[in-house]
């Protein structure tokens, strides 16, 4: 039988756990789903370039690994101009999307879902910045990007010590990078709301709910309502960055008075010194940016919205 399905394997996700375990989770795998081509990851970029390659050969290309995997197999699929459904099956540490679209953690009720091929339609966001380089760059995102401190977080991160995995590493350099970030006065416009002019400390553009493993970032955002969360955070003494940080998982940071919560089909950010910017978990370079968003640009499996 000619297999539709193809699995795009992060061996490093889950701290690496996905490629020492991978031969017992393949057996898995095939037990609970269709006939299947399966392809590992060896460098980052990887996955999208697979992706791309396959879109236009089988009906769904599903992700096996973290957030950052997810993303890059979306990227790849939109890349190809393709129908291809976008699958997942959930090995990181974070997994803020899969929060938001109801997708199970465990991976033998994800395969299960997988196998049963429910599908919805959900917006994409397109993001336009300059790279490091300086040159400008485009980057499609399924979660959220940040502009501030956030993008110097995820870098962090990104980069530290392996001793640290997960919602201790994030933590760590959430109170590491507080002390030391630089905001900057910026430009924030959105559509149908007058600009707001501010010393930026942290904006999210959200598409899902979540980020930094299970941190309600934009509590009214839904994949499907062809709106961004602009969740935009005023830089302040340091007493209020720490009582904002008590609030910050729950969500219930978004109701302090120098959080500024706006939906918006745009966004743009300017800024007096360029704040740095990230998109689904990977620092891709710095302001001027702007971010639009496509409606129902992707199909997923996915749990049908209730």
């Amino acid at each position: 039988m000619t297999s539709r399905l193809l699995v795009i394997v992060n061996p490093r996700s889950a701290n690496g756990s996905t490629g020492r375990k991978w031969p017992k989770l393949e057996k898995q795998l095939r037990e609970a789903l269709p006939p299947f081509d399966a392809v590992l990851t060896a460098a980052a970029g990887d996955a999208v370039r697979l992706a791309a390659d396959g879109a236009n050969r089988y009906e769904t290309v599903a992700a096996l690994g973290g957030d950052g995997t997810i993303s890059e197999v979306a990227n790849g699929i939109l890349a190809a101009g393709a129908e291809a459904a976008l699958g997942v099956i959930p090995r990181g540490t974070g997994s803020d999307l899969v929060r938001t679209l109801g997708i199970p953690a465990a991976v033998a009720a994800a395969a299960a879902l997988l196998a049963s091929g429910t599908r919805r339609r959900i917006d994409v966001g397109s993001a336009r910045f300059l790279d490091f380089g300086g040159q400008p760059a485009s980057r499609w995102f399924l979660n959220a990007a940040e502009v501030g401190m956030g993008a110097t977080v995820v870098d962090a991160v990104n980069s530290g010590s392996r001793r640290l995995r997960g919602p201790p590493a994030l933590w760590w350099a959430i109170l590491t990078t507080m002390f030391r970030y630089r905001p900057s006065l910026a430009s924030v416009v959105t559509e149908g709301s007058p600009p707001l002019n501010l010393l930026l400390s942290n904006a999210w553009i959200a598409n899902g709910r979540y980020s930094g493993g299970g941190i309600r970032s934009a509590p009214r955002a839904a994949v499907d309502d062809g709106l961004l969360d602009v969740v935009v955070v005023e830089h302040g003494p340091a007493r209020r960055r720490i009582a904002g940080l008590l609030k910050l998982r729950s969500g219930a940071f978004v109701e302090l008075p120098e959080v500024v919560y706006r939906q918006a089909a745009r966004v743009e950010f300017t800024a007096q010194t360029p704040l740095p910017v990230e998109i689904d978990g990977d620092a891709v370079g710095t302001t001027p940016a702007a971010f639009e968003v496509v409606p129902g640009r992707l199909t997923v499996v996915a749990p049908i919205a209730s």
